[in-house]
C-alpha cells in the first residue's frame, strides 16, 4: 500500500496542471471562439451595473449584429469595486477586451493602452445619415464636445461617451402631501426648512418613525457642499480678479497664502452656519451611515427625500411603491433674510459633462471594427434607444431625455457655480476631520473654524506643492510627444489638424508649466514670511 507521503505529491502537480490547463483554456477561450464559430466575436468591457444599462447594450449590441453578419457583440460588465485590478491586469497582460470604459483609475498612466481617434473625430457619424446630425463632425454631436474622451496632456482623444450624471433630490409625493397637504415641492432653501419642519411634525402627530432627508456621509458631501457655495459667491469674485468670474481651487488656496482671505471672512462664517443649520436637517449621525442605508430608508417610505445621481433612477424607480418627484438641491435665494447677503444671484449649475469614455484598446484584434462599433453606440438614434431604455441622460446634441429623467436636466440660469473651498486633497481631509465641531449637538461655528485653521494653511501648501510637481511631470512627459509633433509638422506643413493637435498641445503645456512655476514662487515666498504678493 502507498503511503499518504508518496501520494500526496503527484497529486498536488495533478491538480496544478488541472488548474493552470483551466486557466489557459479561459484566456485562450475568446480567440479560440473567433474560430470556432466562424465570426469575429467584438467585446467592450464596463462598469455600469445599473438597471436598464446592461439592457440597453444587448439591445444595441444585437442591432449592430443584425447590420454586420458574421459579428457578434459580447458585453463584459465588471463591478464597480473590482474595476480597476481587473482591468488593469487586463491591459497589462494584454488581453483586454476590444473596448474598454475608461474611468474608475482607468485612465490618465493607463492611456498609452488606448489607441488615440483624434483624427476621426472631426469625420462625421455615418451612422447619423438621415438626422439632425447628418454631416456633423463627430466630436460636435456631443453636448460636451467629446471632453470625456481627451487627454489633456497630449490633446489626443481616446473614446466617446454615452455616460452622464446629475445629483437631484428624489421626492416621496404621497408621504409629502400627506404631510404638508400638497406636492409642491421647495424652490429655494426657505421652503426645504419648512417642508422638513412639517414632515417632523407630521411624524409626531402619527408615531411614524420618518424623517425629514435619508441622510449619509455621500449625501450631506453633495447638499453641504452646494450650501457652502452659494455664500462664496461675492468672496470668490472679489479673489478672480484676472475674470472677474470665480478663480480655479489653486488659485483660491492661493488667494488664502497671499492672505486675501482667512476663515474669519463673514462670508466664511455664514457658509459654515448654513452647513451647520442644514445638517440638522438630516438624519442624526448621519457622517456614519451608509449611501447603501440611506436608499433602503426612503424605498420603505421612511423618509421623504433622498439625494442621489441620475443613474439611480431605474433603480429607485423600480424599488419604491410610491409617486416619486424630482427636484434640484433647494438653495437660497439672493434675498433669503438670513443667507442672501453674501450672494450676487442664484446659484447656476454646470453644464453636463459625459464621463466614462469606451477607449479602443492597442491590442484590440478588431480595430477598425471597434471604431465602428464605436460609432454606431453613440449615433443618434442609438443615443435614443440608450437613454430610453436606460434611463439615463442623453449626451448627444438634440436627444431629449425620458420623460421620467426632465427633472435631471441641467439648469444652467444664474451665476457661475464657485469652487468648493474644501474639496480637495488634504484639505478636504482637514475639513473631514474637525467637521464633528460643526455637526455635533454641542458643535459651533467658532469652535470648528477655531479648530481647521491651524491644519488648514498646512494642508492647503501641500495640495498645491503636489499639484506643481504634477503639473511639471506632465510638463516633462509630454516634451517628447511635442518634439516628435514639430518635427512631424514640419515635413507636413498643410495638415490643418496636426497643426491645430500641435497648437492647443503647446498651449496646455505652456499653462501648465507657468502655473506651476507661479505656484512654487508664491509657496516660497510665503514660506519665507514675505507675506501677501
Amino acid at each position: 500500500m502507498m503511503s499518504p507521503r508518496r501520494w500526496k505529491l503527484p497529486l498536488l502537480i495533478a491538480i496544478g496542471a488541472l488548474a493552470f490547463g483551466f486557466s489557459a483554456w479561459r484566456v485562450a477561450q475568446p480567440r479560440l471562439a473567433d474560430h470556432a464559430e466562424g465570426v469575429t466575436v467584438l467585446r467592450f468591457s464596463h462598469w455600469q451595473l445599473e438597471p436598464g444599462v446592461r439592457e440597453a447594450f444587448d439591445r444595441l449590441s444585437r442591432a449592430y449584429e443584425a447590420l454586420h453578419p458574421g459579428v457578434r457583440i459580447e458585453q463584459i460588465a465588471i463591478p464597480g469595486r473590482l474595476y480597476r485590478q481587473w482591468t488593469s491586469s487586463q491591459l497589462i497582460g494584454g488581453d483586454a477586451p476590444d473596448l474598454v470604459q475608461i474611468g474608475l483609475g482607468i485612465g490618465r498612466e493607463h492611456y498609452s493602452y488606448f489607441q488615440p481617434i483624434t483624427a476621426e473625430i472631426n469625420q462625421p457619424n455615418p451612422y447619423n445619415a438621415g438626422t439632425a446630425l447628418a454631416g456633423v463632425p463627430w466630436r460636435n454631436t456631443f453636448l460636451d464636445g467629446m471632453r470625456a474622451g481627451l487627454d489633456l496632456e497630449t490633446r489626443e482623444y481616446y473614446g466617446a461617451s454615452l455616460f452622464n450624471a446629475r445629483v437631484r433630490f428624489y421626492c416621496n409625493l404621497d408621504l409629502i402631501k400627506a404631510a404638508t397637504g400638497t406636492e409642491t415641492l421647495p424652490r429655494n432653501y426657505a421652503e426645504l426648512v419648512a417642508l422638513c419642519a412639517k414632515v417632523e411634525d407630521y411624524a409626531r402627530r402619527t408615531g411614524e418613525k420618518i424623517e425629514p432627508i435619508a441622510g449619509s456621509a455621500y449625501a450631506a458631501t453633495i447638499m453641504l457642499g452646494d450650501l457652502f457655495n452659494t455664500q462664496t459667491q461675492r468672496l470668490a469674485t472679489r479673489l478672480g480678479v484676472a475674470t472677474g468670474l470665480p478663480p480655479t481651487i489653486e488659485e483660491l488656496y492661493l488667494a488664502r497664502l497671499q492672505g486675501r482671505w482667512s476663515l474669519q471672512d463673514p462670508a466664511i462664517r455664514s457658509a459654515a452656519r448654513l452647513m451647520q443649520e442644514a445638517s440638522r436637517l438630516l438624519t442624526p449621525g448621519f457622517e456614519q451611515i451608509e449611501n447603501d442605508q440611506t436608499i433602503f430608508r426612503f424605498a420603505q417610505g421612511r423618509a421623504a427625500l433622498y439625494l442621489g445621481y441620475s443613474l439611480m433612477a431605474t433603480s429607485i424607480f423600480e424599488q419604491c411603491p410610491f409617486r416619486i418627484g424630482i427636484m434640484r438641491n433647494p438653495l437660497p435665494n439672493p434675498d433669503d433674510p438670513n443667507y442672501g447677503e453674501h450672494m450676487i444671484a442664484r446659484s447656476a449649475e454646470t453644464s453636463m459633462n459625459s464621463y466614462g469614455a469606451f477607449g479602443i484598446t492597442r491590442t484590440s484584434r478588431h480595430p477598425e471594427l471597434a471604431l465602428d462599433f464605436m460609432r454606431f453606440l453613440t449615433s443618434r438614434a442609438s443615443c435614443v434607444t440608450f437613454t430610453s431604455v436606460s434611463q439615463n441622460l442623453p449626451t448627444l446634441v438634440g436627444v431629449e431625455p425620458p420623460e421620467s429623467m426632465r427633472g435631471f436636466s441641467s439648469d444652467t440660469t444664474g451665476y457661475p457655480p464657485t469652487p468648493g473651498f474644501f474639496s480637495w486633497g488634504e484639505v478636504r481631509a482637514a475639513m473631514l476631520n474637525h467637521q464633528h465641531t460643526l455637526f455635533a449637538p454641542e458643535g459651533s461655528v467658532d469652535q470648528y473654524l477655531r479648530k481647521l485653521e491651524p491644519d488648514l494653511v498646512a494642508a492647503m501648501r501641500t495640495d498645491l506643492s503636489r499639484g506643481a510637481i504634477n503639473r511639471l511631470e506632465s510638463v516633462r512627459r509630454t516634451d517628447l510627444s511635442l518634439a516628435a509633433g514639430q518635427e512631424i509638422l514640419t515635413r507636413h506643413p498643410d495638415d490643418a489638424i496636426l497643426a491645430r493637435k500641435f497648437d492647443g498641445q503647446q498651449e496646455t503645456q505652456n499653462e501648465m508649466e507657468a502655473n506651476a512655476y507661479y505656484t512654487q514662487l508664491v509657496l516660497d515666498r510665503t514660506a519665507a514670511g514675505q507675506g501677501p504678493q
